[in-house]
């Protein structure tokens, strides 16, 4: 074999070196000095200056691979191969030069060698391959210091015998499928520095036994699914400068004696349910540290004073937690810190002065806390700051002018707080993201914005800003999201003109005085995806260029405006609309035939679009900090609602309030997703459609204040989801059908004056009154079955009988018929022959009637027969 013929040249070579160093050199090896001849005899020190030569010689030669040791290395790695499979199949294996033909060391790929020609390291990272470690024989690889598997389909359970590699000084095996729990025999290694199991299903606890591998620097847990507590005997880790336990389940406190760990640099423990008071000794007896994360978490308590000690921390996250208190002025003393994240807990108290400190600061959120007070200018002086968000606190009065010197901000959030006055000039042209809802803020729009070409985002809604809308504002070529809505903004929207917003994708205007027609300006807005203008002055027809030019738009609201004219059929166009509002508007006439035949989107349930990361995924991978969720109002349930983030999933259809005339169409039905539909306060006449039945997600359905005539379908009470409804004051009739979740709803008010309906919840209907529609029509088609029976009967008869009277030779031989059958009845003595009875020995014959059954009627035939038989 060629590893065979390997061998035996590196045997030939190790052979020649010991030739070149000594001719008289024993082939055995044997490293005796009193072996060793010299060639000459000069003087003793040359001597002994060659002997000691010739032993280190030998030493390095004797230290040489056996050919045993190369042969089980090899072994082992192509029997594990043997067991494993990869993810490509048409691709070739990343393992194709581990072959028998060649040696590892040189010729194998991830596979590395020491000086000594053993191997030192196995590095397969991200190579699909796809098997598990059982069959790795750890034993045959001594020398083994490096073991990099990560980003495989490793399943299966960590071996054991991975203690048995005495040199391994890093294992990485993250990223895999790894199940089984940390094994506690990894505790039995002699010197691992680094431990990397991140990424993987193992599930269990922290052995303690790990806390033995005193030199471990790096130890990376991370989503491994953890749960209990953290062992107090980590803290033995004093070399550990990288400890990774975030995204687990791990809980309870942490160990005091964490603050031994003296070396500690980088901490993350976040998305855990850890308790309890943040150690104020971390701070003074790690000088060292840099990262400190433990986010998204239960802490309690306030943020220790000692902080302002961690000289050297550049990231601090604390968001999400249920820490109290003020923010430490101390904090002012981390002047290296370049990342700070208190956000969603409930601190109190102002915003300390002495974080202007914080030069270097990129990132300052202390977002949805209880923060008051004013935003100290000294916040101006943060001149790298690049993202400042204080939304959701009670922080008040005007905004410091100073952050106009914030010239390298990307994204602005002072949202819901109380701040008043005007908004101050931005400086940044660099800035992505600015929001200042939910204000007290005054004057007109703030032409700064118009300078700044980058905007991505822009919310002012909810404010005091009055004015017309610049022309400048819809030059923003780059703007993806605008919301002025909750204003007093006045005058016309522009029109079209040289105006390019390609790119806007929600567009938010409601709730102002803006006057005018439809905005033409919308028609260059090919991307949009939201359009609410709702509550304003605006009139005229909705135009028909709507349906081609806006082919992505999912939410239309335009209630509350004057629009008129017939709602336009282009609107069916719009196959990705999810909710169409045209409530309190002047549309008259009937709802367009067809109008609803091609809302494809609406025809299924929404579960799978994301409307925030659609709309700002543009925005949002540029700052993770950049937290905006997209909202509309709806008259749902008979209830103004506000919806988050989920309007994705609201599909719903409001035409109330209108002029509209005619019949409910009976496509509507074919609108399988609709979860909300309101038609009230129109002129609608008709039945409603038997098939509304077939909304099975239909949550909420009013028809009040209509025209609306006949019973309620009994489909409507085969409605799952229907939680709300409301009938009233229309023309219906009949009895309320039962059963499901109609019964659910017992407010009688969402029937009232309907003269003609009865049933629960109103008064029970009479006797005489039918039930449901499908009930009266199931009884008229019995009655109706009933009488084409009698009918068809009676008919028959007459048929037969008219057959006797006016056809003699029909009537003779059919009474023929009748005498020979009378004639053998009696011959023989049986039985009962059309109710009479007839004996064998009573001559004459005497008739025994059965008058309750055939009575009249035979004696009736017989008078008839005797009759027809004389003429």
């Amino acid at each position: 074999m060629a590893f065979a013929a390997r061998l035996k040249n590196r045997r030939q070579s190790i052979s020649t070196i010991r030739g070149e160093n000594g001719a008289n050199h024993p082939s055995s090896c044997s490293c005796s000095p009193d072996k060793l001849q010299p060639d000459a005899m000069e003087s003793r020190a040359t001597s002994t200056k060659a002997r000691l030569l010739l032993l280190l010689l030998l030493a390095c030669t004797c230290g040489a691979v056996s050919p045993s040791s190369e042969a089980a290395e090899a072994k082992a790695l192509l029997t594990w191969k043997s067991t494993l499979t990869f993810s490509d199949a048409n691709a070739s294996s990343p393992l194709s030069s581990w072959s028998p033909a060649s040696f590892p060391c040189g010729s194998w790929s991830g596979v590395a060698c020491n000086a000594a020609g053993r191997i030192a390291a196995l590095t397969v990272p991200g190579a699909g391959v796809a098997g598990t470690l059982d069959a790795l024989d750890f034993s045959a690889l001594p020398a083994l210091a490096s073991l990099n598997l990560s980003g495989n389909h490793l399943a299966g359970a960590i071996p054991a015998n991975v203690s048995l590699l005495a040199s391994l000084a890093s294992l990485d095996l993250s990223s895999n499928n790894l199940t089984g729990g940390i094994p506690a025999a990894l505790g039995t290694l002699r010197g691992p520095r680094a431990l990397v199991l991140r990424n993987n299903p193992l599930g269990g606890r922290i052995p303690g036994s790990l806390a033995k591998l005193a030199a471990l620097r790096r130890l990376d847990l991370q989503a491994v699914r953890l749960v209990g507590t953290i062992p107090t005997e980590l803290g033995r880790l004093r070399a550990l400068t990288f400890l990774d336990l975030s995204r687990n389940s791990l809980s309870g406190e942490l160990p005091p004696s964490f603050a031994g760990m003296a070396k500690m640099r980088e901490l993350y423990l976040s998305r855990n349910n850890l308790s309890g008071v943040i150690p104020p000794d971390l701070f003074t007896s790690w000088p060292e540290v840099t990262l400190f994360f433990l986010h998204y978490n239960s802490f309690t308590g306030s943020i220790p004073p000692e902080i302002g000690k961690a000289g050297k921390l550049r990231f601090l996250a604390l968001e999400a937690n249920n820490l109290t208190g003020v923010i430490p002025a101390e904090i002012g003393s981390l002047t290296g810190l370049q990342f700070l994240d208190l956000g969603r807990n409930s601190l109190s108290g102002p915003i300390p002065a002495s974080i202007g400190n914080l030069k270097l600061l990129v990132v300052m959120a202390l977002s949805f806390n209880g923060l008051t007070g004013l935003v100290p200018p000294e916040i101006g002086s943060m001149s790298l700051l690049q993202n400042l968000d204080l939304n959701g606190n009670q922080l008040e009065g005007e905004l410091p002018a100073t952050i106009s010197s914030l010239k390298d901000l990307y994204s602005l959030d002072f949202s819901n707080n109380k701040f008043t006055g005007t908004i101050p000039s931005i400086a940044s042209k660099k800035l992505l993201s600015a929001a200042f809802a939910n204000n007290s803020f005054l004057g007109s729009f703030p032409r700064t914005f118009c300078q700044i070409a980058s905007l991505a985002l822009l919310d002012l809604s909810s404010n005091q800003l009055s004015g017309e809308l610049p022309n400048c504002l819809w030059d923003l070529e780059d703007l993806l999201f605008l919301d002025l809505s909750g204003n007093g903004f006045s005058g016309k929207v522009p029109s079209a003109g040289s105006a390019n917003l390609s790119s806007l994708e929600s567009l938010h205007l409601a709730n102002n005085r803006l006057t005018g027609g439809f905005p033409t300006i919308l028609k260059k807005c090919k991307q949009l995806i939201v359009l609410d203008i709702g509550g304003n002055h605006f009139s005229s027809q909705i135009p028909s260029w709507i349906g081609s030019s806006l082919p992505f738009l999912r939410i239309l609201r335009l209630r509350s405006n004057s629009f008129s004219g017939s709602i336009p059929l282009q609107l069916s166009q719009l196959s990705h609309l999810q909710l169409l509002d045209l409530a309190a508007n002047q549309f008259p006439g009937p709802i367009p035939q067809g109008l609803l035949a091609n809302l494809t989107s609406m025809m299924k349930p929404q579960t799978e679009f994301n409307m925030t990361s659609l709309i700002h995924q543009q925005i949002l991978h540029l700052d993770a900090q950049m937290n905006f969720v997209e909202r509309i109002d709806v008259n749902w349930k008979m209830r103004s609602y506000t919806f988050l983030g989920t309007i994705a999933l609201m599909i719903g259809i409001d035409l109330s309030g209108n002029s509209l005339s005619g019949e409910i169409p009976t496509e509507l039905a074919n609108l399988q997703g609709l979860r909300f539909l309101n038609l009230s306060r129109n002129h609608l006449s008709g039945h409603i459609p038997e098939n509304i039945g077939d909304l099975k997600l239909l949550e909420s359905l009013d028809c009040s204040w209509n025209e609306l005539s006949g019973a309620i379908p009994s489909s409507i009470s085969k409605l799952p989801s229907l939680s709300s409804l409301n009938l009233s004051n229309n023309n219906l009739s009949g009895e309320i059908p039962t059963g499901n979740q109609l019964q659910t709803l017992d407010d009688p008010s969402i029937y009232n004056n309907n003269s003609g309906l009865c049933g629960y919840p109103l008064v029970a209907c009479s006797k005489g009154s039918s039930a449901t529609v499908e009930t009266r029509d199931t009884e008229l088609e019995t009655v109706y079955f009933y009488y084409s029976i009698i009918a068809g009967l009676v008919l028959g008869f007459w048929l037969w009988l008219g057959s006797l009277v006016f056809f003699k030779t029909w009537r003779t031989y059919v009474f023929c018929c009748v005498d020979r059958l009378l004639q053998d009845k009696i011959q023989r003595g049986e039985g009962r022959v059309y109710g009479c009875s007839w004996s064998r020995h009573s001559h004459p014959v005497s008739r025994q009637w059965d008058h309750d059954r055939f009575g009249f009627i035979m004696d009736t035939l017989t008078a008839i027969a005797r009759r027809l038989a004389s003429s």
